[in-house]
């Protein structure tokens, strides 16, 4: 009757929609260069980051900045004075 016709239906219809989710023509292919592609687009974002317009950008910093910025004591003090004077040589090329 209706429920026996239904039911066929309702199972030709999920046939027809899980089919193309079944083959696998090259998905896997796909799949991996999917992921390359998000990687090196990551990778991307990273390098050109602009601390100005993105929040979460981190800038990199050589190891004097970042013990000039984080460090503690006179090893900070005495980072944070080569840090000012490479500044200006950076700023005259």
């Amino acid at each position: 009757g209706r429920r026996g016709a239904l039911g066929a239906a309702f199972k030709g219809a999920a046939a027809i929609v899980a089919l193309p989710f079944l083959t696998l023509s090259g998905d896997d292919a796909h799949a991996l260069d999917m992921d390359a592609f998000m990687n090196s687009e990551l990778e991307k974002d990273v390098a050109n980051c602009d601390p100005k317009r993105d929040p979460k950008c981190i800038p990199k910093l050589s190891p004097d900045e970042g013990e000039c910025k984080y460090g503690e004591g006179k090893a900070r003090s005495e980072a944070c004075k080569r840090v000012r004077a490479a500044k200006p040589a950076q700023g005259k090329s």
